[in-house]
């Protein structure tokens, strides 16, 4: 509860946002409350309740300043962030330009109004009956003093008049409507609009305002069910369903879990801001790689919408993450975002659309290696520069202790390491020392981590061996993807396992046969 009513997931990553997302929370709650369902709520359960009447007209006012306070705040930080502005998207925009809309909208419908003869002569025309010729006059002198009304020409100041339009007010119009200044911000906007009070009056501009806050709302309500604008909805109940869980273990891993995930995301960007991978979307320029972007392609790729193109895009997304929990920890949502990108990244390998990752298994790791030395470094590796695996300093420190290999979870699970990883990570190491990069690129090993980071966080040697890893798949991939190879160019190898090859350069650190410590 604390979570959904609070907002304590927001509060944890930024005090700006939950700022922003509790002005529009608290103010939105509260304007249907006392304004849009009032039928249905206030005027049944709250006696003597009249939406004119203070402190309703007061309160409407403050929720309505609220939100449009928290919708300021939202414009303001996407503007003022960069790379946050560059992934917004016209939903996000939209999203902000309609709440906005209908409140700004409301004000001017509230502001123009109170200035409004014509709105006066209706209500008095309804609702009062005068009995002596200066009835009229006296109470438009009063509302004209006391409430902002404008007529022309000018209504009187005489001080007589005007407190006879007082008593004649309290005794007809006080049971429904308080003084306009309790509406403080429409009072204030009607003060600054009053130059042009003729012409709003001439042209019925608060029938027009009130049309455009009417279409405005009905575009909400029909846009609802639709990305963005369900997360009012969405998002409470993806928090229900967490549990108040703050780690990536799913309390409810299914199908439906994983949808409703999917439609809580309020795309604030926080994840994508707290990326580790982030700086390969800079180099590579594939927003897939963003997981704010990538959950855009994954609700089109759960309804089989992504073209072959945007499939791969998607398919690099989701290869060059390495599920570091970050975006999960972040989410104020709390959308189990890595129990999403491990499903999306199964089902793209039993659909075989996860690219190089099915590619890379159509030759063995011998072939490859000759296909991708033959070709060189790839444009990306000649702008990117030398990375970890081209810096001795990198891997020099290896002593070959075996410590990545006893910690790794896929050498664990294999029964014959030789046959189904080719290489050890810490054979990987050794072949980096000698200089034999290329080599290593389709090794199985490379393309089986699952960079949980154990080789990493128990090296003595405090060798990146996890990024090492996750650097030399992203290598092959751009070189497979320079080449436009979306198949092995050489006849499929039914002998020539890696390890036999390298064995005798290697000759240590790892056992004869399996590699496995």
């Amino acid at each position: 509860m604390a979570d959904i009513l609070l907002l304590r997931r927001t509060a944890r990553t930024s005090w700006y946002r939950w700022a922003m997302h509790t002005l529009i929370f608290i103010g939105f709650t509260g304007l249907l409350v006392f304004h849009a369902l009032d039928d249905i709520i206030s005027y049944p359960f709250i006696s003597g309740y009249e939406s004119t009447l203070d402190p309703w007209q007061w309160l409407r006012n403050l929720f309505g300043g609220m939100a449009l306070a928290g919708v300021c705040l939202a414009v303001a930080r996407r503007l003022g962030n960069r790379q946050l502005k560059a992934i917004s998207r016209p939903q996000d925009w939209l999203l902000l330009g309609i709440v906005g809309g209908i409140m700004l909208s409301g004000f001017l419908l509230e502001a123009t109004k109170i200035i409004s003869p014509n709105v006066f002569d209706r209500m008095t025309e309804s609702y009062f009956l005068p009995e002596e010729e200066t009835d009229v006059p006296a109470l438009q002198a009063y509302w004209s003093a006391r409430n902002g009304v404008i007529f022309s020409p000018p209504a009187s100041t005489d001080a007589d008049l005007v407190a006879k339009g007082e008593e004649l007010s309290a005794n007809n119009c006080n049971y429904c409507h308080s003084d306009t200044a309790s509406a403080f911000l429409s009072r204030a906007l009607s003060t600054a609009i009053s130059p042009a009070a003729q012409t709003l009056n001439t042209t019925h501009a608060d029938e027009y305002f009130w049309y455009l806050h009417i279409v405005l709302a009905l575009l909400a309500l029909a846009l609802m069910p639709y990305g963005k604008f369900l997360h009012p909805v969405a998002t409470p109940a993806n928090l229900a369903a967490r549990g108040g869980s703050h780690t990536a273990t799913p309390p409810l891993a299914s199908a439906a879990a994983r949808k409703l995930g999917l439609e809580a995301c309020t795309r604030c960007g926080e994840c994508s801001l707290h990326c580790s991978v982030a700086p390969a979307h800079a180099a590579i320029g594939n927003a897939n790689i963003l997981p704010s972007e990538k959950l855009v392609s994954l609700r089109k790729y759960a309804d089989d919408g992504l073209s072959d193109h945007d499939a791969d895009a998607f398919a690099e997304g989701s290869r060059i993450c390495t599920e570091c929990l970050r975006c999960t920890e972040i989410c104020p949502s709390g959308i189990n975002l890595q129990e999403l990108w491990l499903s999306s990244k199964e089902s793209l390998k039993q659909r075989e659309l996860d690219g190089p990752n099915t590619t890379i298994r159509q030759c063995n790791a011998l072939q490859w290696a000759e296909v991708l030395s033959a070709q060189g470094k790839s444009r990306f590796e000649q702008i990117k520069g030398n990375g970890l695996a081209d810096k001795a300093e990198s891997f020099w420190g290896c002593v070959q202790c075996t410590t990545c290999t006893s910690v790794c979870p896929v050498v664990a699970v294999s029964e014959a390491p030789a046959k189904d990883l080719d290489l050890t990570p810490q054979q990987i190491m050794n072949l980096l020392r000698m200089g034999l990069k290329d080599q290593t690129l389709a090794a199985r090993m490379v393309w089986s981590c699952t960079t949980c980071y154990k080789c990493q966080e128990h090296c003595p040697q405090n060798i990146q061996v996890a990024d090492i890893l996750f650097e030399l798949r992203q290598i092959a991939t751009e070189r497979l993807k320079e080449r436009k190879l979306t198949a092995c160019p050489l006849p499929a190898a039914t002998s020539g396992r890696f390890s036999d090859t390298t064995r005798d350069i290697q000759g240590q650190g790892s056992d004869s046969e399996g590699g496995k410590a």
